[in-house]
């Protein structure tokens, strides 16, 4: 389980698509009268919101800051909340690098955050970063990443009424750095994870002058406490965590990894942190379970199909091979966490079931819904993007490429979504 190769990722859809009119309507907790996969709304952004000030790692101070885009038209109260974390190897990124992506979920109807955090950490005399002086200062700059995250999204249920959010329902994603503090902001919450670098350690001495480092504080931060800082699910792009068992059971947040598998920069395996750069960049990095290496310990802890992904792509960068395509996996799953798409959504939870066939399908797909009459039926591509539409029980499908789909079907009576497969 949890493991899916490259090219057949998309057979749990026609697994699941095959036994759908089997399963019982699951009643959604979040309201979704949107799927929050498709790309529909227009998009308001409220930039360089201040939500507090730490120390760096120098001695100085940040003020933190973040970008917040939210759907337009929606008439939704309780969105679901995204938060976006950008790479750059501890030293280096900017939020606004997330923007488009955050862009696109808001589309979908989430409240879309993208966060600064503090960034930078000493290197060895004599060398620029991204050489380290030492394990301890890139776990530190982590840790501080981690809390700094915390503090955001507890800054953000503080302002839900504002944002129109569902403090119950906050996501967390991330690239690379941003990968590996998601990781440890979903799933690192014990005060027995702080890693002991993180505590009171020896000072950096460069020459003449001596840097102290004092002990980092709680694994959740100190900034706007008394707030809830959990969150429902995590998605690492190429990302990694310092200890697998920071992961404790099938009830932690749901979990969506990308890598591949050959990536230099962090390791889909157990490796060393820039494992593949040279000149010996990643000598003072500390060892990291990529995704690949958490997948074997995550299958053993019993998560779900629909609580669990991984998808390894064969290849050596540091990058998605195809952004569109990812993202909306990504984006399935999320929505999945709270509307339930592949088994179906019901507005009315007594409605009964469309049956969906053939499927797979060449030329048209047909639905069936005993009363009322059907309404309307939306074939969306994996990315979110509109393909197709039809009224009444039928749709022409023929001139569509093979692949999977998601079709939303809407009646008076309620509203599903089910997983399609169209073959050649």
């Amino acid at each position: 389980m949890g493991s899916c190769p490259y090219l057949g990722c998309m057979s749990t859809f026609h697994a699941l698509s095959l036994i759908a009119c089997t399963l019982p309507v699951l009643v959604a907790g979040q309201s979704c009268t949107y799927d929050y996969v498709t790309r529909q709304f227009d998009v308001r952004v409220e930039s360089d919101v201040f939500y507090g000030t730490a120390v760096r790692y120098d001695g100085g101070v940040d003020s933190l800051r973040m970008n917040i885009f939210k759907p337009v038209g929606d008439d939704v109260l309780a969105r679901p909340v995204i938060v976006a974390i950008h790479g750059g190897a501890f030293i280096g990124g900017h939020r606004n690098e997330m923007n488009t992506i955050c862009s696109w979920y808001a589309e979908r109807g989430y409240v879309a955050v993208t966060v600064s955090y503090r960034l930078g950490f000493h290197p060895p005399a004599l060398l620029p970063n991204p050489y380290a002086y030492d394990q301890a200062e890139v776990i530190r700059a982590a840790y501080r990443a981690q809390q700094d995250v915390k503090g955001a999204i507890r800054y953000l249920r503080g302002r839900s009424g504002t944002d129109s959010s569902d403090v119950a329902n906050i996501s967390v994603m991330g690239v690379s750095a941003g990968g590996i503090t998601a990781l440890h902001v979903a799933y690192a919450t014990d005060e027995a994870e702080k890693p002991v670098s993180c505590e009171a350690t020896g000072a950096v001495n460069q020459f003449l002058a001596q840097y102290p480092r004092p002990d980092l504080g709680p694994v959740n931060g100190d900034l706007h406490v008394g707030v809830d800082a959990t969150v429902n699910a995590c998605v690492s792009y190429f990302g990694g965590i310092l200890d697998t068992a920071m992961i404790g059971s099938a009830d932690d947040p749901a979990l969506f990894t990308y890598h591949q598998t050959g990536d230099p920069v962090v390791g889909c395996g157990h490796q060393q942190g820039l494992w593949g750069m040279p000149l010996g960049i990643g000598g003072n990095y500390p060892w990291l379970f990529g995704s690949c290496a958490m997948d074997p310990y995550v299958g053993s802890l019993g998560f779900s199909d629909m609580r669990y992904e991984f998808h390894p792509y064969t290849g050596n960068a540091h990058d998605i091979h195809d952004l569109p395509l990812v993202d909306g996996w990504a984006a399935e799953f999320l929505a999945r966490q709270f509307c339930s798409p592949i088994t179906g959504l019901a507005i009315a939870g007594s409605a009964p079931e469309p049956l969906v066939f053939p499927n797979p399908a060449s030329d048209r797909i047909n639905v069936t819904v005993p009363a009322p009459a059907l309404s309307q039926l939306i074939l969306h591509a994996l990315d979110g993007r509109i393909v197709a539409r039809a009224t009444g029980g039928s749709m022409a499908v023929e001139q569509l490429d093979a692949g999977h789909y998601l079709l939303d079907i809407r009646t008076e009576a309620g509203h599903w979504t089910r997983p399609v497969v169209i073959s050649r």
